[in-house]
């Protein structure tokens, strides 16, 4: 077959063979499902990072000194991404560049190119970051007890005892989740099993603990969001590859 070749006022036939123009159509349309794919997986990005940088701001500007609506001053790790959402922040924001500059690394000129090169970098971290956060997510989903969430909640449960203005809240907690004490009903002098003065008693058949109670509501979101980052860091590492064929 005959294709024209048109360069400022001259024009001359290629030929090339069929198999050619096989090989040259089948490399668009591979090109172009990757094209499709990798703006399926950027949006994708875009949209997680851009919920999860919303929510995280949301939660620093309205409990930015509170965790769960009790009152802690530690300094702990717990603390640090419970309390002021900078993890969130972080990857959500990363997540929101990272589909940024993957749309910017499609582009056909030589600023394409650069942008793919730090689309690639950055997805490489992120896909790193995520896989971090899903195995901290399912760890923590299926260990029975997390001693390092036990602590955090127990000196967060502690200190509002001893303030007045967030006896309220315990009681609060005690009557979402139908529980009495930290560990149990047992409230006594101890600091371990000492309990909020309520209006409102409750009801005295409940003798759980609110730890558990908490606990278990916790592990709900740690399934979800542990395999949702599992499914991020997959597409981002699949993409990675789709994208240097571009």
């Amino acid at each position: 077959a005959a294709v024209a070749w048109c360069g400022g006022s001259e024009c001359r036939f290629v030929f090339e063979s069929r198999e050619e123009r096989r090989r040259t159509m089948s490399t668009k349309e591979g090109n172009r499902f990757l094209l499709v794919f990798h703006t399926v997986v950027v949006t994708l990005v875009g949209v997680c990072g851009g919920l999860l940088l919303g929510l995280s701001i949301w939660a620093t500007v309205n409990h930015n000194q509170e965790i769960f609506g009790l009152k802690y001053s530690g300094s702990s790790f717990l603390n640090v991404v419970g309390r002021l959402g900078i993890l969130g922040i972080i990857v959500g924001g990363a997540l929101v560049v990272a589909a940024i500059l993957g749309y910017l690394s499609t582009l056909r000129d030589g600023c394409g190119t650069f942008w793919k090169i730090i689309y690639g970098i950055i997805a490489s971290v992120l896909v790193l970051l995520l896989i971090a956060i899903a195995v901290g997510n399912l760890l923590f989903a299926t260990r029975s007890n997390p001693k390092e969430l036990e602590n955090f909640f127990f000196d967060a449960w502690n200190e509002s005892l001893k303030d007045p203005s967030y006896v309220a809240q315990l009681c609060q907690i005690e009557q979402t989740y139908h529980c009495r004490g930290f560990y149990d009903d047992s409230c006594n002098s101890t600091q371990q099993m000492q309990c909020p003065s309520c209006d409102t008693p409750v009801d005295p058949s409940i003798t759980a603990g609110c730890w558990n109670k908490v606990l278990d509501d916790f592990k709900k979101y740690y399934y979800p969001v542990g395999i949702l980052s599992a499914i991020l860091a997959l597409l981002l590492s699949m993409d990675l590859i789709a994208i240097c064929a571009i």
